[in-house]
């Protein structure tokens, strides 16, 4: 009997053993990481060890819907920040803005993200309202290194208006940057030029970005290694200044049929291109008329002549075979 009480006994001591509080602090840090800061802070109330666990996570989550005013987000956001360890070499804010929040609201909250140490903001915005302006603060810091912008909304490049401001963007130490569903310049607007202060830049990323009615889009980045672009529109002309690019994902076609045909299609500028490796190319729904890509198919090849590799799709080759099958008719 004394052997099944000891026995019991252990069993019982093993199944009440915190085993999540006994893992290594790098291990726990990692799992509150992958929790929305509201329910890290709770986490405090577990146990002594857990009391500061939230305030050294290098991972922030934020996420306004679960909170009932965008005031009081804004609030919850300050308060966190002003909790964290500076002692956290490099951190990472995620922000999710849903509902009625508004540009002032999140200008107050870019602005204590900025005044702590982080070093990767990640912002989607999600909202109600015909479109987003992002407030000028957001496109200024010394000291941000990765910056993702997103609106999340499949409608955006119906919006009549930019929703960046239309300056250079001050970003001395960014080293990546990604921007998705945006709206970028203005109809009639002659020149937009956003990363000639992105100095240290060396991953672009601009996906299904709207163009609509912009002259030319500069690219001007001099340490800039990485292009990827594929867009709903074109402007008249993507002008790249990057004389160290090495590899280039492109879709030659925009993703929205519904406009002209001089906005849906990539021209290229470009001053030399001496360091390029790789080049990928896609053309998606070339059934439209695809005689018409030819010449810019042709154009684009010349331009980028120098690459090592050129990697095309499929329907890029589907536009070869049909004309010239037209032409051998004709």
């Amino acid at each position: 009997m004394d052997l099944v009480r000891d026995t019991t006994s252990i069993i019982e001591e093993e199944e009440n053993k915190d085993r999540i509080s006994n893992l290594p602090d790098e291990l726990i840090h990692h799992i509150v990481s992958f929790l929305d800061m509201k329910y890290a802070v709770q986490t405090s109330a577990l146990s002594h060890k857990w009391e500061h666990i939230w305030t050294s996570t290098r991972c922030l989550n934020f996420n306004s819907c679960a909170f009932r005013t965008p005031r009081l987000f804004a609030k919850f956001v300050k308060d966190a920040l002003s909790h964290q360890n500076n002692h956290v070499e490099e951190s990472k804010v995620q922000l999710t803005l849903t509902g009625a929040v508004t540009p002032s609201v999140v200008k107050s909250i870019v602005n204590n993200v900025y005044l702590h140490n982080v070093r990767d903001l990640n912002m989607t915005w999600l909202t109600t309202r015909k479109f987003h302006q992002f407030p000028e603060c957001l496109f200024s810091s010394d000291t941000l290194k990765h910056l993702t912008l997103a609106t999340g909304d499949q409608s955006f490049y119906l919006h009549k208006a930019s929703c960046i401001p239309k300056v250079a963007w001050n970003f001395p130490a960014l080293e990546t940057l990604c921007l998705r569903s945006m709206h970028l310049g203005d109809k009639g607007d002659e020149s937009l030029d956003l990363f000639s202060k992105c100095v240290s830049l060396r991953d672009l990323t601009l996906h299904n970005c709207c163009m609509y009615g912009l002259k030319i889009f500069n690219i001007c980045a001099p340490e800039l290694s990485n292009l990827t672009i594929r867009a709903t529109s074109y402007p008249d002309v993507v002008n790249v200044v990057a004389p160290k690019l090495e590899n280039l994902t492109a879709s030659v076609r925009g993703t929205i049929n519904r406009f002209p045909f001089k906005y849906v299609s990539l021209q290229l500028s470009t001053e030399g291109f001496d360091s390029l490796e790789k080049v990928n190319l896609s053309l998606s729904m070339p059934y439209y008329e695809p005689k018409r890509f030819f010449p810019l198919l042709l154009s684009l090849f010349q331009k980028l002549h120098s690459t090592k590799y050129l990697v095309i799709n499929l329907d890029i080759i589907e536009v070869f075979i049909v004309t010239l099958i037209l032409l051998y008719v004709a």
